[in-house]
């Protein structure tokens, strides 16, 4: 099994639509996702990589890079990484991540951040396997 990892384009937008309706079911509608994922490719400070296995889109990472005069650098944080549940426990998600990462010291980036929930020991075990070890604690308030 080969996994191939490349930049998102606007032909993926329907699939990428679908993977996240699988990945945060009833969140938004289709319409919303698109206006807004189409925004995000069009934005130089975002990224979003796609993996596939033979010729099908199975999963996804993006990072947001910001300017934060704090630290006075550049920083990455991970927003979503998804595989499709057929495809996970197979490395894919490993990939997404390697090459993301990569991508993200290539651009100069001092620090990479990324949040998951408490329970999902999965996520923290592969994101700690990947070098992400400092916790911090992250709120949210949602405005609906």
């Amino acid at each position: 099994m080969s996994i191939r990892i490349r930049s998102a384009n606007e032909k993926d937008v329907q699939t990428l639509v679908f993977l996240a309706e699988e990945f945060i079911p009833g969140e938004t509608d289709d319409e919303k996702r698109i206006e807004v994922l189409k925004k995000a490719l069009a934005n130089p400070d975002y990224e979003l990589l796609v993996a596939e296995i033979e010729e099908r889109l199975v999963g996804f990472i993006d990072q947001w890079i910001i300017y934060d005069f704090t630290h006075g650098a550049k920083l990455s944080y991970i927003h979503n990484l998804y595989v499709s549940s057929k495809h996970r426990r197979k490395g894919v998600a490993s990939v997404l991540l390697q090459k993301v990462i990569k991508n993200a010291r290539n651009m100069g980036v001092a620090e990479i951040h990324v949040t998951t929930r408490f329970d999902n020991k999965l996520a923290i075990n592969l994101y700690k396997k990947h070098g992400l070890m400092k916790e911090h604690l992250q709120l949210e308030k949602e405005f609906k």
